[in-house]
């Protein structure tokens, strides 16, 4: 019994022993998955959970990310940085919109900022959170900038769905704000580079905004005043005009010619004209209309004038603009329109802007005959906006790139009546022109020109790449993006090689020329090369408005900022090519 009695005690021992063992060893296991590696970013995803641990868990996913793209050299398509978004994007985008009202600001606005930089769609719930919110209530200081980091992933990712809620945030950011200054060039770019139709109503209505201009305040008080709402709406209406450009929305062209003709918005003006130029021909055509001063929007400019202080202006006091809009474009209706109003009887001043838009558009027999003409009834004192209007010919008959009026301009230098300071400039603008055309043949007739103008440094300029090159098109090509060229100093040959490229050359010259701009520095010559490309573009080319947006593009992302303010000409050429092709 005994015997028993032990044998039941070493059972029930065992039994004991058996089930302590397992316990044991089930409370082990536990810690161990309880205590997870805090150098996982699985540990901190957890952590997100509780809103005491938020703000840390979200600084240490951030680093998780930081450390991965050093590792990956910053490439986001990396396998682990893939791996760590994956594990990251989804639990990061549902704290972002479930708990947006209990973050405090720096922790939501890194974890924005964390979301935004993966570029990923599944966050899209996030950031339409982030615009969404700021609608709602619009905040004003730099700590608060969800919508700068959002906004950036927008422009990149150009999601549809964040669309609606993108163009509400912009309707509430203030420019004059402390976030509007660190956030207003970040929005306006991302909207540009992901336009949305829908938008276009919004747009509009945003430029038929006033603006009152602070510099034309009759008082300081008042200036002062105006300061910030017209830095608002110098965002809001640039902006606007930008995206219709891309948009190329045709119920924009009288909006943004009403802007042109708005005097309180000349600000706006450039960003208007270019919008106009992007959209093509309907902005032509419309254009083309206020070349008649009994035209709605030429009523619409002269009471423009009226409410801005002016007198009321005689004749068509929209000429000039209607013109601008036509030449700049570059298209070949504009011709007969432009070359109609010269053969009418308008001021002097008119005609001369009139002929300067003519020369920008592809040249046919009759265009340089009515330039000629117009120049040639412009007497000497004439003047546009303190500029002797005949120099400004002069120079713009260059864009005809046509050797054969190089005796007519010397010609002009001889015969036009006058004298002192206006005809010595007149003299020397026409011989600087006749110098960038002039061909190897010609060179000798118009360097004795350029000595009796008392022109020789100018001379000494071109001699030696015209002496060399001769008619030789490669060689021009290498004198244009020869780097002792892009100095100050040398300028004048590259300038004169350019001119030669125009001359001489064809579409092929023109590839070889877009090949060559990314070695030409020089900003003069960099101009030169532009109105290079677009003589030799006359019909328009997507495939070179491809190319000069693929360097505009890179240009802007280097470190070279000097370079990508000279793609300025860039741009222009390739808005008016762009014009030029579209039917």
């Amino acid at each position: 019994m005994l015997r028993a009695s032990r044998v039941r005690a070493a059972l029930i021992r065992s039994l004991v022993l058996g089930t302590a063992a397992v316990t044991t060893t089930v409370t082990v296991s536990s810690l161990l998955v309880g205590c997870q590696d805090e150098n996982q970013p699985e540990y901190w995803v957890e952590k997100l959970e509780d809103p005491k641990w938020r703000p840390r868990a979200v600084k240490r996913l951030t680093q998780f990310l930081d450390d991965a793209l050093t590792k990956a050299g910053g490439d986001m398509k990396a396998k682990e940085v893939v791996d760590l978004e994956n594990k990251l994007v989804l639990p990061l985008t549902d704290v972002y919109v479930k708990s947006y009202g209990e973050l405090d600001t720096q922790t939501r606005v890194h974890l924005i900022k964390l979301l935004a930089d993966f570029r990923d769609e599944r966050a899209i719930p996030a950031l339409k959170t982030a615009f969404e919110e700021f609608a709602k209530r619009p905040r004003k200081t730099t700590d608060e900038a969800d919508i700068k980091w959002a906004v950036r992933a927008y422009g990149e990712m150009k999601s549809k769905e964040l669309a609606p809620s993108v163009i509400k945030a912009f309707e509430k950011l203030e420019a004059h704000t402390q976030l509007g200054g660190i956030t207003y060039r970040d929005y306006s770019e991302a909207m540009v580079a992901a336009p949305s139709a829908d938008w276009a109503g919004t747009l509009v209505t945003f430029l038929g905004q006033e603006v009152k201009d602070p510099s034309q305040a009759k008082t300081k008080e008042q200036a002062k005043d105006q300061i910030e709402p017209f830095r608002d709406q110098q965002f809001w209406q640039v902006t606007s005009a930008q995206v219709l450009g891309e948009l190329k929305d045709t119920a924009a062209v009288e909006p943004l010619l009403k802007v042109l003709l708005t005097p309180a918005k000349g600000s706006l003006a450039t960003t208007a004209l270019l919008a106009l130029v992007k959209i093509g021909k309907p902005s032509v055509d419309r254009a083309i209309k206020m070349l008649n001063a009994d035209d709605p929007l030429v009523k619409f400019h002269i009471a423009e004038l009226k409410k801005a202080g002016g007198e009321e202006p005689k004749g068509n006091p929209a000429l000039p603009i209607a013109a601008a809009v036509i030449g700049m474009a570059g298209r070949p209706e504009g011709i007969p329109a432009l070359i109609a109003v010269l053969n009418e009887k308008i001021e002097d001043k008119d005609k001369a802007l009139v002929a300067r838009e003519l020369a920008k558009i592809p040249a046919t027999a009759e265009s340089k005959e009515a330039f000629k003409k117009a120049f040639e009834s412009i007497p000497l004192e004439t003047s546009v906006q303190g500029t002797p209007a005949l120099a400004l010919l002069a120079e713009a008959a260059g864009q005809f790139y046509d050797p054969t009026l190089i005796d007519w301009l010397l010609s002009r230098a001889e015969s036009t009546k006058g004298g002192g300071e206006e005809m010595t400039a007149l003299q020397q603008g026409l011989v600087m022109t006749a110098l960038k055309l002039a061909k190897p043949e010609q060179w000798d007739q118009v360097s004795a020109a350029a000595k009796k103008y008392h022109m020789e440094d100018l001379v000494k300029g071109g001699d030696a790449v015209v002496k060399s090159c001769g008619d030789k098109v490669a060689c021009y090509l290498a004198a244009i993006e020869d780097s002792k060229n892009q100095d100050q100093a040398n300028q004048l040959a590259g300038i004169k090689a350019g001119y030669m490229l125009g001359v001489l050359g064809n579409a092929s010259t023109r590839d070889s020329l877009l090949d060559a701009l990314n070695s030409i520095d020089n900003a003069s010559i960099r101009f030169v090369a532009a109105q290079t490309i677009d003589y030799l573009t006359p019909k328009g080319d997507p495939a070179v408005v491809e190319k000069l947006n693929a360097i505009i593009a890179k240009n802007k992302k280097s470190a070279d900022t000097e370079k990508a303010a000279g793609d300025t000409p860039l741009q222009q050429v390739a808005y008016r090519l762009h014009a030029r092709g579209a039917s």
